[in-house]
C-alpha cells in the first residue's frame, strides 16, 4: 500500500459500521479523500517516466516534444490534482444516470462493454476515433489493477446490498476512473500530441495507483465488518449453444462474437494454416470500417476490394495482445483464475457448418465492393450471436443458424439491411426471435406448433431465389399472420383490460384531489378513524367517478347527487349541531343511507367492506338523537376495517380498483397481504414510505414495452410480455400465453422484482443485442490494431 492514510482504516476497524448503505457511502467518501494524493503520485511518477523515456530517444525532435509534454504537465499539476475529484463525481453520476435511462445516449468516452450498434451510425469520425482511444486507455488501466479490483468489488457489492458480485455497479471501477482522468486531461490547455505522450506511460501508472487504492478501500470495508459478496459460479448451459451466461444476481455479460476470419476458413485450409497465412494482417471489421459501412461510404465500387484471404486474422491463441480479447473473455479468464467457473463454461462458439463457412468465403471473394465484404462479415457475426443467444431455445437457435445463407445472399445485394429496423429481413429476424421468447421451454403450450411454423420458414429461406427485400417481405407477412395474437378475442380482452386500468388510474387521481378538498373543508371533523377513512377513501372514489362523468359531458355545472350527500354526511357528524335539529336529522337519515349505498354501488364497492363505516355512522346519529354529550370511546377494529384499507391524513392515497376492474385487468394483489384484493402493503402506505421502501424500490422501473419476464402466478411460472404501462407509470400490465392479463401497481411490481417473483428474461431484443456485440467486436479489433501499431 503506497502512502495511504492508514488511520482511516484503523478507525474503521475500531468503529465498525455494520449498515451496508452507510458503509458504501463512507467508502465513496474515503475514495474521494484519497484522490488528491493519488493524482499527486500519478503526476510525479509520470514526469519521471517521461524523463526516462526522453533519455532513450535518439530523435531530437521527439525528445523535445517529450520535454515540452513534461513542462506542460508540471504547469497543470495543481489543476489536475484539484479537478480530479470533481471529474470523478461527475463520471459516477453520469454512470448512474446511464444505468437508470432506458436508452443510452451517445457518449464520447464509454466503456468498451457498452458500445452500441445504433449509436455508431450517429457518431462522427472523430467520436469513433476517440471512443477507440478511450477503450484502449480503459483496458490498459484495468490491466494494472485487476488483482485488487476483484476483492474490492466483492466487498463493495455487499456494501451496496447485493448478494452476488456485480462489477458494473462499482462506481469506482477502472473504466470510470480512467474516463474521469481522460475528460480532465482533455479540458486542459494542452495539445492532443501532449496528451498522447502523457497517456503513453500514464495509463500503466494509473492502473498501478488504482491497485493500491483498491487494496486500501478493501481494507477500509473489511474494518467496517463488510464481508465480500460471492461471485456467481457459471456452468455450461444445458441444451443450448454456449456463448452467453447469466450469473445469479450479477450482470449479464453478452458473449463477444469471434474475431473475423476465425470461422471463415476456405475449403481445404486448416485453422493453423489459415492463421499463419494471415499473421500480422489487420482484421476486416474495425469500428471505423463498420461506422463507414453504416453511413453508406462503401456502397460504390470505387473503393478497392481485397480478396477474402487478405481479411483474415490470426487465431486468438496466437495473438500477443491477449488482454484485448473481448470483455466477456476477460471476465471469464478472471473467474477461471479464481476457480469460480467450471472449465466447461467456455465462451467458445461452434463454427458454422462447412457449407456456410464456404459460402461466406466465396461471397467475400466475389464481392465487388468493400461494403459487400464488410456486410458479409457483419451478417456472419450477427447470425452467430443470435444462434447462440441463451434466451432462445435450442431448436430456434438451430433454425436461425440454418437460415444464415439467405441473409448472406441479401448482404451482397443490400449491404446495410441489418441496420435498417424497418427492412423486411431485419423485421423477420426480429419477429422470429421476439415470438420465440414467449416460450420458456420446449414443453410450453403452443411451442410445437410454433416450431413447425419455423421449420416451414427455414425451408423457404433455403431457396436460393430468396435474395431480396420483396422475398423477405412476403415471408414476414405470412409469419406475422400465423403468429399474430391480434385476434378479435384478444383485442377485446386487451381493450377491456386497458379501459379498466385507465379508468382506475384517472379515478384514483381525481380521488386524491377530492380527499384533499374534504380534509380542507371547515365542516370536516377528523375525530373518528373509520369515518375519516371512508370519506377520504371509498367516498372520494365515488365522487371522483361522478365528477369524471360530469366532465365528460359538460364543463362546470351544479354539484351532483353524491357531492350533495357529502354535505349531509358532514352536517350529521356534528353531534352538537344535529342535536339541535333532530327532526331534520330523522328525515335526512333514510335518504342519506340510500345515497351512500347507491354511491358505493356505482364503483362496485363490496358492501361487507363498508359495514364498519355504517356502524360508526349509526353510533354518531344515535348520540345526536339521544342528546348524549360526547361520543363513546373509539372501539378497536379488526384488520378488515376501512382504516386499514385507506390511508387517512395523508396526501398520498392508495391505488384502489373495483372488483370488476380487477377481473377485467387480471389485477394482482400484493403478496404481503393476500387476504383482500386491494388491501395490500402497496395500498396501505404511500410510495416510498414504510420499512419495505428502499433505494432500490424507489427508483424508476427499468422495463419497457415488449420486455419479457417470468412471472409467478398461482405457484406457477408464466412467461409474459409487458404490453401496457399507464400514462402516469402507476400501473403495469403483462400478457402471457392465451392472452391472459396480469396487471399490478408499480409498487407491487418493485416488490415482486426484489423478491424474484418477477424475473426479467429479456429487455433488449435478441437482434439488437447481437448487433451491439458486433460493434463491440469491431471496437475490440480497433483496440487490437491500435496496440500493435
Amino acid at each position: 500500500m503506497r502512502n495511504f492514510a492508514r488511520s482511516e482504516v484503523a478507525d474503521a476497524m475500531t468503529n465498525p459500521t455494520h449498515a451496508p448503505g452507510a458503509a458504501f457511502q463512507s467508502c465513496l467518501e474515503a475514495a474521494l479523500k484519497q484522490c488528491p494524493f493519488l493524482i499527486d503520485r500519478w503526476t510525479s511518477r509520470l514526469a519521471d517516466a517521461m524523463y526516462e523515456r526522453s533519455l532513450g530517444v535518439a530523435d531530437s525532435w521527439e525528445r523535445h516534444q517529450l520535454q515540452d509534454a513534461i513542462s506542460v504537465l508540471k504547469k497543470n499539476r495543481l489543476s489536475i490534482e484539484q479537478g480530479f475529484s470533481e471529474r470523478l463525481k461527475k463520471a459516477m453520476a453520469a454512470d448512474g444516470a446511464t444505468k437508470s435511462a432506458s436508452k443510452k445516449p451517445v457518449q464520447s468516452g464509454r466503456p468498451l462493454s457498452s458500445v452500441s450498434f445504433d449509436d455508431l451510425e450517429l457518431m462522427g469520425d472523430s467520436q469513433v476515433q476517440q471512443a477507440v482511444e478511450t477503450a484502449r486507455l480503459q483496458q490498459l488501466v484495468k490491466l494494472g489493477c485487476e488483482a485488487g479490483l476483484s476483492s474490492f468489488s466483492a466487498r463493495l457489492s455487499t456494501a451496496q446490498g447485493l448478494l452476488m458480485v456485480k462489477v458494473d455497479s462499482n462506481p469506482l471501477r477502472p473504466e470510470i476512473m480512467a474516463l474521469a482522468l481522460l475528460e480532465l486531461l482533455q479540458s486542459l490547455p494542452a495539445s492532443a500530441q501532449t496528451r498522447a505522450y502523457w497517456l503513453l506511460d500514464g495509463a500503466r501508472i494509473m492502473g498501478e495507483e488504482l491497485q493500491s487504492l483498491y487494496v486500501f478501500l478493501n481494507d477500509f470495508l473489511a474494518g467496517q465488518g463488510i464481508a465480500p459478496a460471492a461471485y456467481g459460479v457459471i456452468g455450461a448451459a444445458q441444451g443450448r449453444a454456449s456463448g452467453a451466461w447469466l450469473s445469479e444476481k450479477t450482470e449479464h455479460v453478452p458473449p463477444a462474437p469471434s474475431f473475423s476470419g476465425q470461422a471463415d476458413i476456405p475449403k481445404g485450409l486448416t485453422a493453423q494454416e489459415n492463421a499463419s497465412t494471415h499473421a500480422g494482417r489487420r482484421p476486416l471489421l474495425t469500428l471505423d470500417l463498420l461506422h463507414h459501412l453504416l453511413i453508406g461510404d462503401y456502397e460504390d465500387a470505387g473503393h478497392e476490394v481485397t480478396s477474402f484471404s487478405e481479411f483474415g486474422t490470426e487465431e486468438l491463441v496466437h495473438q500477443d495482445f491477449s488482454h484485448t480479447v473481448p470483455v466477456a473473455l476477460d471476465a471469464l479468464t478472471e473467474l477461471e483464475e479464481k476457480g469460480l467457473v467450471s472449465a466447461s463454461a467456455k465462451l467458445t462458439r461452434p463454427p458454422p457448418s462447412a457449407p456456410v463457412a464456404y459460402l461466406r468465403a466465396r461471397l467475400k471473394t466475389d464481392a465487388k465492393t468493400l461494403g459487400q465484404s464488410l456486410a458479409i462479415e457483419v451478417v456472419g457475426l450477427m447470425i452467430e450471436q443470435v444462434a447462440s443467444d441463451e434466451r432462445l431455445l435450442a431448436p430456434v437457435q438451430q433454425m436461425i443458424a440454418s437460415a444464415e445463407p439467405a441473409f448472406l445472399r441479401l448482404a451482397v445485394t443490400d449491404p446495410r439491411f441489418f441496420s435498417d429496423k424497418s427492412h423486411p429481413a431485419r423485421r423477420l429476424l426480429d419477429a422470429i426471435t421476439r415470438a420465440s421468447l414467449g416460450y420458456a421451454n420446449e414443453n410450453a403450450a403452443g411451442f410445437p406448433e410454433f416450431l413447425q411454423h419455423l421449420r416451414e420458414v427455414a425451408v423457404l429461406l433455403g431457396n436460393e431465389r430468396v435474395s431480396d427485400s420483396d422475398d423477405f417481405a412476403s415471408l414476414l407477412r405470412d409469419f406475422e399472420r400465423r403468429q399474430s395474437r391480434n385476434t378479435p378475442e384478444n383485442r377485446k380482452m386487451q381493450r377491456l383490460a386497458v379501459q379498466a386500468l385507465l379508468q382506475a388510474e384517472q379515478r384514483n387521481l381525481m380521488a386524491v384531489k377530492i380527499a384533499a378538498e374534504i380534509r380542507a373543508r371547515p365542516d370536516f371533523i377528523d375525530d373518528n378513524r373509520i369515518i375519516t377513512a371512508f370519506l377520504t377513501g371509498p367516498w372520494a372514489q365515488v365522487m371522483a367517478r361522478e365528477r369524471l362523468a360530469v366532465l365528460g359531458k359538460t364543463s362546470g355545472g351544479s354539484p351532483s347527487a353524491f357531492s350533495l350527500a357529502l354535505d349531509d354526511v358532514l352536517w350529521s357528524l356534528n353531534v352538537e349541531q344535529a342535536t339541535r335539529h333532530r327532526r331534520r336529522l330523522l328525515k335526512l337519515i333514510p335518504d342519506l343511507i340510500e345515497s351512500l349505498r347507491q354511491g358505493l354501488l356505482s364503483i362496485d364497492f363490496p358492501a361487507e367492506q363498508s359495514r364498519p363505516f355504517f356502524d360508526e355512522l349509526m353510533l354518531v346519529h344515535q348520540a345526536a338523537l339521544k342528546a348524549v354529550s360526547g361520543l363513546p370511546a373509539q372501539p378497536v377494529k379488526d384488520s378488515h376495517s376501512l382504516g386499514k384499507m385507506f390511508v387517512e391524513n395523508s396526501a398520498s392515497m392508495p391505488l384502489w380498483l373495483a372488483p370488476s376492474e380487477v377481473q377485467d385487468s387480471g389485477f394482482m394483489n400484493d403478496p404481503d397481504d393476500p387476504t383482500q384484493p386491494w388491501s395490500a402493503a402497496s395500498l396501505l402506505e404511500p410510495e416510498g414510505s414504510g420499512h419495505s421502501a428502499s433505494a432500490e424500490l424507489n427508483g424508476k422501473i427499468e422495463l419497457d414495452l415488449g420486455d419479457w419476464v417470468d412471472l409467478l402466478v398461482d405457484m406457477q411460472w408464466l412467461r409474459a410480455e409487458l404490453t401496457w404501462v399507464s400514462p402516469l407509470g402507476t400501473l403495469f400490465m403483462f400478457t402471457s400465453q392465451g392472452g391472459r392479463k396480469h396487471s399490478m401497481t408499480s409498487r407491487v411490481l418493485r416488490n415482486l422484482l426484489t423478491l424474484d417473483l418477477v424475473k426479467v428474461v429479456s429487455q433488449q431484443g435478441v437482434v439488437d443485442d447481437a448487433l451491439d456485440s458486433v460493434a463491440r467486436t469491431a471496437m475490440q479489433n480497433s483496440v487490437h490494431d491500435k496496440g500493435r501499431s
